[in-house]
């Protein structure tokens, strides 16, 4: 899918973006460059998993591998989203890095895959489910590693959440790569 978005200042947007939306249940979104970010952004926030597409590292290596479901790490194209500092100090052996600030560029989109699905990864998850819900409104079939690099690393038990509401993490123990 390739799109043309025309350049605007923020203000300009932002008076694009009020004209466009419909007012009321029963209006309509008129054709145009708006029309076209609701309908991708609609079809993958309703279709099922929509804003739930995440995997736990240890179902992508437990070695059951359905051939009609992406669930082995083998049926991914992996995609970390990290800075490089932080990729080349461990990350999913086979991942590529594009950090999250320049994943959006035409030039970097352009190496993702359309007919594979694809696995963000982070620290945490939380990064990889923004990028992810890009890539979804973008049309790629996208996926976030649950808990990042957190919940892959062999060293993990992290607490993640609130002092009032929290999970502790361990890591699946799996290894990583590293640059060298």
């Amino acid at each position: 899918m390739a799109c043309a978005v025309p350049a605007f200042s923020d203000e300009g947007l932002g008076e694009l973006v009020s004209e466009a939306a419909p007012k009321g249940a029963t209006k309509v979104i008129p054709p145009g460059n708006y029309a076209m970010v609701a309908k991708y952004a609609d079809a993958f926030l309703s279709t099922p998993p929509g804003g739930h597409r995440t995997i736990y590292a240890d179902s992508l290596m437990d070695g059951k591998d359905d051939l009609n479901l992406a669930d082995e790490l083998g049926d991914y194209f992996l995609l970390d989203v990290r800075t490089p500092a932080e990729y080349c100090a461990g990350t999913v052996p086979g991942a590529v890095n594009i950090p999250m600030s320049e994943l959006a560029k035409p030039e970097n989109l352009a190496k993702l895959p359309k007919d594979k699905p694809i696995l963000v990864i982070c620290n945490t998850g939380h990064t990889a489910s923004i990028s992810n819900a890009v890539l979804g409104i973008l049309g790629y079939d996208a996926w976030t590693l649950r808990f990042g690099m957190t919940g892959w690393r062999d060293a993990t038990k992290t607490k993640v959440g609130t002092s009032a509401s929290s999970q502790l993490i361990f890591g699946a123990g799996l290894p990583v790569q590293k640059c060298q």
